[in-house]
């Protein structure tokens, strides 16, 4: 009795085994086969179509021959499903270190003196371009740089700066060396300290308590923060000394001493330097 039974469990399994093996080995054979699809890869800038019955796009570039990079980009991704009609780009990406050389401007620093005419400028020392090295690394995509990204800088040679010296006179022509820092286009009227100039109420003093005249400049405070040092072309060196209710954003009056030099220079159009103590 114990014999039939044994008998009977390893018949029972060796059916199970044989079923198994019967499915595994069919398993391709009995799937639905699929049809066909039309797609369109692009890359290396060439299009071709393909007639294929390739499920993912993985398979599809495979079964073209077509060899990826490790930094390629693959659109739709590589385990899209593909479609008919479906278009797959592959971007080539690569990266370059570039070394490029580039100039480095040098600095004007101005004084100014009470020895030289009024405007006129003269050059103490010439400046000279300094030049540095600078590393890049550079994503192409396709053969085109689409970013940069700089790795490292190195100065192979210092700039020289440009010395000049401006005549100027007045009573606040400052001594030492200024840097520009801000260029502005104002316009620009001339006034006097007495009353036809700055009303019947006139001091002769200004808002920052400096006596009005040559070299005193009234401003904005909001465009030209006061006791800013200046210096204004075909005018000369001034301090915004000074304010006013009609002085609004790019207006500047600039002092004379009599009323007749003011309406001499009248109304114009100048170019304001800003500067800073060098």
């Amino acid at each position: 009795m114990r014999r039939r039974t044994f008998d009977f469990f390893r018949t029972l399994t060796a059916g199970f085994v044989m079923l198994a093996m019967v499915t595994t080995g069919t398993a391709g054979i009995l799937e639905t086969p699929r049809p066909p699809v039309t797609v369109t890869v692009i890359t290396d800038g060439s299009r071709q179509q393909i007639r294929t019955a390739c499920r993912d796009v993985e398979s599809v570039l495979a079964a073209a021959g077509i060899c990826l990079g490790s930094k390629d980009l693959v659109t739709p991704s590589l385990n899209a499903r593909v479609r008919n009609g479906m278009e797959i780009r592959v971007t080539r990406v690569r990266e370059e270190l570039v070394e490029v050389r580039e100039p480095i401007p040098y600095e004007t620093v101005k004084t100014f003196s009470v020895t030289i005419p009024p405007g006129r400028v003269k050059e103490i020392q010439t400046g000279q371009q300094g030049e540095r090295i600078v590393r890049y690394r550079v994503r192409y995509e396709d053969d085109r740089p689409v970013a940069k990204t700089i790795l490292g800088t190195e100065v192979v040679k210092k700039p020289t700066s440009r010395m000049v010296c401006i005549g100027s006179r007045g009573r606040y022509t400052s001594r030492g060396s200024f840097r520009t820092i801000r260029v502005i286009r104002m316009h620009a009227t001339g006034y006097d300290p007495g009353p036809r100039s700055c009303g019947r109420y006139a001091t002769g003093r200004t808002a920052t308590g400096l006596r009005a005249g040559y070299g005193v400049a009234a401003v904005d405070p909001e465009v030209i923060p006061l006791g800013t040092p200046l210096y204004v072309e075909g005018y000369g060196y001034a301090i915004a000394g000074d304010k006013g209710r009609a002085i609004k954003g790019y207006r500047i009056d600039l002092g004379f001493p009599t009323y007749s030099e003011a309406r001499r220079f009248g109304r114009r159009t100048v170019t304001v330097h800003v500067l800073r103590r060098h």
